[in-house]
């Protein structure tokens, strides 16, 4: 499903082990984009930044639940520049050079437009959610189960 939001697109894929949501959000003007939990098979996911000419630069983990970052060694492998973004103290080593630790209420930039990290620890400790202000968007991950 694609979702219009002034210059914030959304396209949303489902799959995963338990039905898990994989979102990828782009700037319009930019193009510069964020996979929102890398937790389907990646391939859709691919073909559709593609065809839309969307420059992906970041990953934003809403925890390390295994299902949530499933696919993320597919997207590093096929991005190589991309960054990852998820809780300040994430219980998951990642590579100190690819990987941002965010604190309650850190801006990250998707272009032109602004993301929020709430961090919202109770599901799992390193639990973030993700809130586009302008929009009043919020991507939960699991904190809604």
């Amino acid at each position: 499903m694609l979702h219009t939001l002034g210059i914030m697109q959304i396209k949303s894929f489902l799959g995963g082990f338990d039905k898990n949501f994989c979102y990828l959000i782009w700037c319009e003007k930019t193009m510069l984009g964020a996979v929102i939990d890398p937790s389907v098979e990646p391939v859709q996911v691919f073909e559709f930044i593609e065809k839309k000419s969307i420059i992906l630069d970041k990953i934003l983990i809403t925890h390390t639940h295994h299902d949530h970052i499933k696919y993320l060694d597919d997207f590093l492998i096929r991005f190589p520049l991309v960054n990852i973004y998820g809780h300040e103290f994430s219980l998951k080593i990642f590579d100190e050079n690819r990987y941002k630790g965010l604190s309650h209420l850190e801006n990250i930039n998707i272009g032109e437009s602004m993301i929020s990290a709430l961090l919202t620890p109770g599901h799992y400790a390193d639990s973030v959610c993700f809130w586009n202000i302008d929009k009043d968007l919020l991507f939960t991950g699991d904190t809604m189960f």
